[in-house]
C-alpha cells in the first residue's frame, strides 16, 4: 500500500485497515461472502477506470498522446486533491474493503502488460542491433543520468533547505527513471503517427528497445536493494541465474515445441492458454527470489518465439489487457497523487516544471550529437531525442516502489 501522505483526506493508507465479518460457513475463503461483497465493488472500480480513461483518450487522441496518460488521469481525477476530497464520491468507488481486491487485480493486470511488452521485444533484433543504434542508446542513457542526478541534488539543496546529498538508493532509482524509455508506448505512438517504418522510426524503435533492456537489467538489480533487511546480493545473483536458465534451457525447449505445433497447424487458443501458465510460474519464482514479480513476466515474454506465435498471443490478449485490466493499475497510481503539496509551495512548482523541461534536453542533445556524427540532419536528431523521452510502465513502477518504500 501507499505510504502515509501527511494526513491527506481520504488517502489510501488511512483506509487500509477495516473491520470484516467472518462467515463460518465460508470454508474456502475464511472470510465474508466474497462474491456478494467484493465482486460488485471491483466491477464498479473497473467500470469507472475504463470509462474515465476512454473519455480522456478520445479528448487527447487528436494530440496523439499515449493511452497511458489518459489512464493515469482517470485516477488523478479521483485523488484527494479533486473528487477524492468529497467523501461520498471516494467511498462509493474505493471503499476500504475493496482496496485489497483492486490492488490484486491491478498487479495481475500489470503482469500481463509487462509480459506483452517482453513479447513485443524481439530478442534476436536486440542482439543484431546496429552500431549506430547502440551508440544512440548508450548516449541516451549516460548523459541524462549525469545531468538528472545533478539537477536532483540542486533541488534538494535549494528547495529542501538541506545540504544533505542523495542516498545511494535514491540516486539509483532517479537514474533509472531518467534513463529508461517506454518501448511499447513509443512503438504504439510511432504506429499511430505512421512513421514506424521510416528511417527515423526504425532508429527510435531500436534505440528504445536497447534502452528498455538496460532499464530492466537495472530494475532487476534495484528491487532487492530497495527492501529493508534480507540478502540483496544473494537475491540478485539467484535472479540472474534464473534468467540465464530461462534463456539457455527454457527458451530452446519452448521455441522447438511452439514452432513444431505452428507448422502442424495444431495450435489453438486452448493450447495458447496453456503457455500462459509459465507467466505465473516465472512471476512467482522471481518474487520468491526477492525481485519484483514483473521481472519474471517480462523475461517469460522475452524468451517466447517471435513471429506468428507472438502475433497470435498479442491478438488474444492485447485488447483485454490494454483496455480492461491496465487502466485499474494506472488509476490506482494516479489517485495516490496529492497535488495540494505542489500548490502549497509555488517555488517548488516552478522548479519542478523547470526540471521536467531541463531533463528532456540531455536525450535531445545526445541524439543530435550522435546523428550529426553519422551525417544525419539536426532535425532528425531533435525528433529522435524527443521520441526517446517517452516514458512507460518502467518509470511508473520505479516511482511507485520508491514512493511506497520512502526512498529519497
Amino acid at each position: 500500500m501507499a505510504s502515509p501522505t501527511n494526513g491527506a483526506p481520504n488517502s489510501i493508507p488511512e483506509l487500509a485497515c477495516y473491520n470484516t465479518t467472518f462467515d463460518p460457513n465460508n470454508i474456502i475463503w475464511r472470510s465474508d461472502n466474497v462474491i456478494a461483497n467484493r465482486v460488485p465493488l471491483l466491477s464498479i472500480q473497473i467500470a469507472y477506470n475504463i470509462f474515465m480513461s476512454s473519455i480522456f483518450h478520445h479528448i487527447f487522441k487528436p494530440l496523439h498522446l499515449p493511452l497511458i496518460i489518459a489512464q493515469m488521469l482517470g485516477g488523478v481525477i479521483l485523488s484527494s486533491s479533486l473528487l477524492g476530497s468529497i467523501p461520498e464520491v471516494f467511498h462509493s468507488i474505493y471503499r476500504p474493503e475493496g482496496i485489497l481486491a483492486v490492488e490484486t487485480f491491478a498487479n495481475v493486470g500489470i503482469m500481463y502488460y509487462v509480459f506483452l511488452s517482453g513479447l513485443e521485444m524481439n530478442c534476436d533484433s536486440i542482439l543484431r542491433s546496429s552500431k549506430q543504434a547502440i551508440i544512440i542508446a548508450v548516449a541516451s542513457i549516460l548523459i541524462p543520468i549525469l545531468v538528472g542526478a545533478g539537477c536532483l541534488a540542486l533541488e534538494h539543496y535549494f528547495i529542501g533547505g538541506s545540504h544533505s546529498i542523495l542516498t545511494t538508493k535514491g540516486y539509483m532509482f532517479w537514474c533509472a527513471i531518467l534513463a529508461v524509455t517506454g518501448f511499447p508506448v513509443l512503438a504504439r505512438l510511432l504506429s499511430d503517427l505512421k512513421i514506424i517504418y521510416t528511417k527515423l522510426g526504425k532508429d527510435a524503435v531500436t534505440a528504445a528497445m536497447l534502452i528498455d533492456s538496460f532499464g530492466w537489467i537495472l530494475f532487476t538489480f534495484l528491487i532487492p536493494y530497495s527492501h529493508k533487511g534480507g540478502k540483496p546480493l544473494l537475491s540478485v545473483i539467484c535472479t540472474l541465474l534464473f534468467i540465464l536458465f530461462c534463456f539457455c534451457v527454457v527458451r530452446p525447449i519452448l521455441t522447438r515445441v511452439i514452432e513444431q505445433r505452428m507448422r502442424s497447424e495444431s495450435w489453438n487458443y486452448t493450447k495458447m492458454m496453456d503457455v500462459m501458465i509459465g507467466l505465473f510460474v516465472c512471476s512467482c519464482i522471481t518474487d520468491f527470489l526477492g525481485a519484483h514479480h514483473v521481472v519474471g513476466a517480462f523475461v517469460y515474454g522475452l524468451i517466447l518465439p517471435s513471429g506468428r506465435f507472438a502475433d497470435l498471443m498479442s491478438e488474444m490478449l492485447d485488447d483485454f489487457v490494454t483496455a480492461f485490466v491496465v487502466p485499474v493499475y494506472f488509476a490506482s497510481f494516479g489517485f495516490r497523487l496529492h497535488l495540494e503539496s505542489l500548490w502549497s509551495q509555488p517555488d517548488s512548482v516552478i522548479f519542478s516544471f523547470f526540471m521536467v523541461f531541463l531533463l528532456a534536453i540531455p536525450k535531445i542533445l545526445s541524439s543530435v550529437l550522435v546523428t550529426f556524427f553519422y551525417g544525419m540532419s539536426s532535425r532528425d536528431g531533435v525528433g529522435l531525442g524527443l521520441l526517446l523521452n517517452t516514458k512507460g510502465i518502467m518509470a511508473v513502477l520505479l516511482l511507485s516502489i520508491a514512493w511506497d518504500k520512502r526512498i529519497d
